[in-house]
């Protein structure tokens, strides 16, 4: 099955990108401001904690409904998203602990760049014709990087996509590890990460030789909206081409 052949209503597209360009500004602006909330009294701490959960939970049906209505061809070919959001209001949970479960084993593996050195210079104690100590070092921490960064996530979006949609079911979730053997998925999402993660940590870090404030302020805001234009953009393209070939390997009836 090719990308042209199941079709992906672009009003619907757009309307999810406008959706998450807004909604995740402003839940980065409501988790700043839910830093200043002060703790001095016993309510103060219960509001924060609502919050902390309301937010959480509208970020994670926000996940849920965009990952469903890339997921399933239904979906994917009107220009409604109500009816997947709706849809995956019951599949919440289930998408919160497959994140969770994503985020400790990346932060567990991430961890292990602490360790780089003392395997390096072991690497070369016990390998005396291995490269020098700095290669050495240099090449672990991009392999952590790749792993966390690409493998992790190309593994891991199919069966987010799959459990946003309908739940824990095995027969879909075993279904749903088919694209992993498909290379050109493989070739997308290194393409879609590479741009998705490069381009915004380049402009973002990026500090041109500007004369005054205003300029440099100027520039700042418009570096990092347009890195931000760029990670939203990103992701809901990876979201695509992975609903699309997991789709086609396991088309879910609802």
């Amino acid at each position: 099955m090719t990308m042209t052949e199941t079709t992906t209503n672009r009003t619907g597209v757009l309307k999810l990108w406008v959706l998450n360009f807004v909604a995740n500004a402003t839940a980065l602006a409501v988790w700043y401001f839910w830093l200043l909330i002060p703790d001095a009294h016993r309510w103060q701490v219960v509001a924060s904690g609502v919050v902390a959960l309301l937010t959480i939970f509208l970020v994670l049906w926000l996940r849920a409904g965009t990952l469903s209505w890339f997921r399933v061809s239904e979906f994917r070919g009107t220009p409604e998203i109500g009816r997947a959001y709706r849809h995956s209001l019951r599949y919440i949970l289930a998408l919160g602990f497959w994140l969770l479960l994503f985020l400790v084993i990346a932060w567990l593996i991430w961890g292990l760049r602490e360790y780089v050195p003392q395997f390096a210079v072991w690497i070369r104690q016990k390998f005396p014709a291995a490269p020098p100590i700095r290669n050495i070092t240099n090449d672990a921490n991009w392999t952590i990087l790749l792993i966390v960064g690409y493998i992790l996530p190309c593994l891991w979006l199919p069966i987010a996509t799959t459990v946003a949609a309908s739940g824990v079911h095995p027969t879909h979730l075993a279904r749903s590890r088919r694209v992993w053997r498909r290379g050109q998925y493989w070739l997308w999402m290194a393409l879609i990460l590479g741009v998705g993660l490069y381009l915004p940590y380049k402009l973002v870090w990026w500090i041109p030789n500007l004369q005054t404030i205003r300029q440099q302020a100027f520039s700042m805001g418009a570096r990092f909206l347009l890195a931000y234009v760029i990670a939203i953009t990103a992701f809901l393209f990876a979201v695509w081409i992975t609903g699309v070939y997991t789709e086609s390997d396991d088309p879910l009836n609802l």
